[in-house]
């Protein structure tokens, strides 16, 4: 039996991903303040203060929250709806 080429068990999203790679103002908001929120929780554990812990999980928090508005207001990833997936589809670049 002659193939005409390698079988596929999936199918091609409707549209072509973003060009932007995901890099977009809501994701990098997020990227820093996790970075910095990080960083100063890191250094509460090591300076044995529990505020500055808290401070630090505050801005990872806010960091979230801020980034997730962003997002919303049109600062993030495009949403691609005009093919929204059926039923048993992937959500492809959601």
């Amino acid at each position: 039996m002659a193939h005409d080429g390698p079988k596929r068990d999936y199918q091609l999203p409707h549209v072509a991903p973003s060009e932007n790679e995901g890099k977009t103002v809501a994701g990098w908001a997020m990227f820093w303040a996790i970075c910095l929120g990080g960083l100063v929780t890191g250094l509460g554990v090591v300076l044995w203060e529990m505020w500055v812990v808290i401070v630090g999980i505050a801005v990872i928090v806010l960091g979230l929250v801020v980034s997730k508005v962003m997002s919303a207001m049109g600062m993030g990833q495009e949403r691609h709806r005009d093919h929204p997936p059926g039923a048993g589809q992937p959500d492809w670049y959601a």
